[in-house]
C-alpha cells in the first residue's frame, strides 16, 4: 500500500511481471546472509525501448569513472550511500533488455538501488518522444535520425530537483534549447557527439538574423 498499489493481488502481479518472481522468492533469500565470496544475488531483467547504442553508454559511462570491464558494469554499494553493503552488475543482454544481479545484505534496499540502475541507464528514456521533438530543430534533425539510439548516462547519486533529461550546461544555447524542452540534455549531447560546439550554432543564427533584418 506505501508503494501506491491498491491491493496486495495486483502488487504481486506487477512484481511478477517485471521480475519473473513473486515477492516471496525475496523474502526467502532475506532469511540467508548475504557472504560476498559466493556468486549469489536477486537476478532481475530491466527492459528499455529500442533503439539503444549500448557501446556509446557503456564508454560514456567508464569516462565517468564508473566500472566497466568486458561489457560489465558493476558497482559496489556502501550502506552510507545505498542503505545496503554488498555490489550490482549489470550487462545487456538480447530482448532490448539489461540483465542486473544485485547482491545486497538488506534486501530492503533493493528497489532504491534499481532505480540508481534506471537511471543511470536511461533505462525510461523515450526515443521516438525524442526524436520527434528535438527533429523540430534543423541543426539537430539529421544528428537525431543518425544516431537515435543515443541515451543520456546518468549519475548513481543523483539529488538534483530538475529533470536530468531538461539540463543545460552550456547557457550560450538558452535560447534556442528553450524549444527543445523536456530533452534539453538530449539536444546537447547529440551536438557534443557530432563535434558541433555551441558557439558555432549561436553564430550561424546571429548571421541568419542580420541577414533577414538587412533584407
Amino acid at each position: 500500500m506505501a508503494s501506491g498499489f491498491g491491493s496486495v493481488r495486483r502488487f504481486n502481479e506487477t512484481f511478477q511481471g517485471l521480475y519473473g518472481r513473486p515477492p516471496s522468492a525475496l523474502r526467502a533469500r532475506a532469511e540467508r546472509p548475504w557472504d560476498a565470496r559466493s556468486n549469489e544475488g536477486v537476478r532481475l531483467s530491466l527492459p528499455y525501448r529500442p533503439p539503444y547504442e549500448v557501446e556509446a553508454m557503456l564508454a560514456a559511462l567508464k569516462a565517468n569513472g564508473e566500472t566497466v570491464e568486458d561489457g560489465v558494469w558493476r558497482r559496489v554499494l556502501t550502506p552510507a550511500a545505498d542503505g545496503a553493503t554488498g555490489e550490482v552488475l549489470a550487462r545487456f543482454e538480447a530482448g532490448d533488455r539489461l540483465a542486473v544481479t544485485a547482491a545486497l545484505d538488506d534486501l530492503k534496499a533493493l528497489p532504491g538501488v534499481l532505480a540508481r540502475v534506471r537511471r543511470l541507464f536511461d533505462l525510461s528514456a523515450d526515443p521516438e518522444a525524442i526524436r520527434r521533438d528535438l527533429s523540430a530543430d534543423p541543426v539537430l534533425a539529421p544528428l537525431v535520425e543518425a544516431r537515435p539510439g543515443l541515451r543520456l548516462p546518468g549519475v548513481w547519486s543523483d539529488e538534483a530537483a530538475d529533470m536530468a533529461s531538461d539540463r543545460l550546461e552550456d547557457e550560450r544555447l538558452a535560447g534556442r534549447a528553450e524549444r527543445w524542452r523536456p530533452w534539453r540534455a538530449y539536444g546537447v549531447l547529440h551536438l557534443r557527439e557530432a563535434g558541433i560546439d555551441g558557439a558555432d550554432i549561436m553564430e550561424n543564427d546571429d548571421e541568419k538574423d542580420a541577414a533577414k533584418n538587412a533584407a
